[in-house]
């Protein structure tokens, strides 16, 4: 599993070099490698649209990268970026601790998410810009993040929706076999689920199950919490499989919750090969931000 997550975060690495896009003035207003916090990795870019401070209810969308929270970059999202603030959205997209780093687990990189939201909006307000309300957007391992976060929000400003590309639903789906791991191997395995520590002569299978639930974003969709959302998946994924986003789906359905699954029938986690779902997904979004942000 190990091997096959440095593929995909290699893969999605050359793609985005390879089709980085340009940024233009006429875009609006762009901020690079803002620091939020002390990490190495505590770092965001942000663009703003030109009129920000003539727009009462301003919005932004937020996007949190891949890599299988062992790598990956910011600048995957930068063509997002560019597109959305063209329709008059603030966008950003943030760097956070990766799990290959010292004492960092999944609740470090739930918690920079928080504080760069935080940060972002001081940092806003102090160039003329006033943001009053939040969508988060990630892909993979940053999906996976983004949906953490969005069903365990607080936050001063309003959370709208949340736009997943490929994100882990489900723990017990993506690591289902332990059969050959060593003792050591799943007490690291728990911290970077949990953040601490434990003895791991407890490793019953039973147990170790609700360490992987408690990492798993379905675990925490109840009436409260279910943003609306936008799921996109590959039907040919061999790393998120389809069972993921069924169990999404079926969460969402059985508490009649408003979202939009898109499954792109010919694609893996890339999601490369299907362009009419990718035009669908683009004017999902759209929707969505007219929607729920009013504008």
């Amino acid at each position: 599993m190990a091997g096959f997550l440095l593929i995909i975060c290699l893969a999605a690495g050359i793609l985005v070099y390879l089709n980085k896009p340009k940024w233009n003035d006429s875009y609006g207003n762009r901020y690079l490698d803002i620091c939020y916090g002390e990490n190495p990795h505590n770092n965001y870019d942000l663009y703003l649209p030109a009129d920000a401070s003539e727009i009462d209810s301003l919005a932004l969308i937020l996007y949190v990268h891949g890599g299988s929270w062992i790598g990956g970059d910011k600048d995957e999202h930068h063509r997002d970026c560019y597109t959305w603030v063209q329709k008059g959205y603030a966008t950003a997209t943030m760097n956070y601790s990766l799990l290959k780093e010292e004492n960092v687990s999944l609740p470090t990189m739930l918690s920079e998410i928080g504080h760069c939201l935080e940060h972002i909006v001081q940092f806003s307000a102090d160039h003329g810009a006033h943001i009053c309300q939040i969508a988060i957007a990630g892909t993979s391992a940053g999906g996976h993040l983004a949906m953490m976060f969005a069903y365990n929000y607080r936050n001063s400003l309003p959370l709208k929706f949340e736009a997943i590309k490929v994100g882990p639903a489900d723990f017990c789906l993506l690591f289902p076999n332990d059969t050959n791991a060593t003792s050591e191997d799943i007490k690291k395995f728990v911290f970077c689920c949990t953040g601490k520590y434990i003895n791991s002569k407890h490793n019953d299978k039973q147990w170790l199950d609700s360490i992987k639930m408690s990492a798993s974003p379905i675990t925490y969709i109840s009436d409260s919490t279910a943003l609306p959302a936008i799921f996109a998946y590959g039907d040919k994924d061999k790393l998120i499989n389809p069972a993921h986003y069924k169990a999404l789906a079926e969460k969402y359905d059985s508490m009649n919750k408003p979202y939009s699954l898109i499954v792109y029938p010919n694609s893996g986690h890339l999601l490369m090969n299907d362009k009419d779902c990718s035009e669908k997904y683009d004017s999902t979004l759209s929707i969505y931000c007219k929607r729920y942000f009013g504008y």
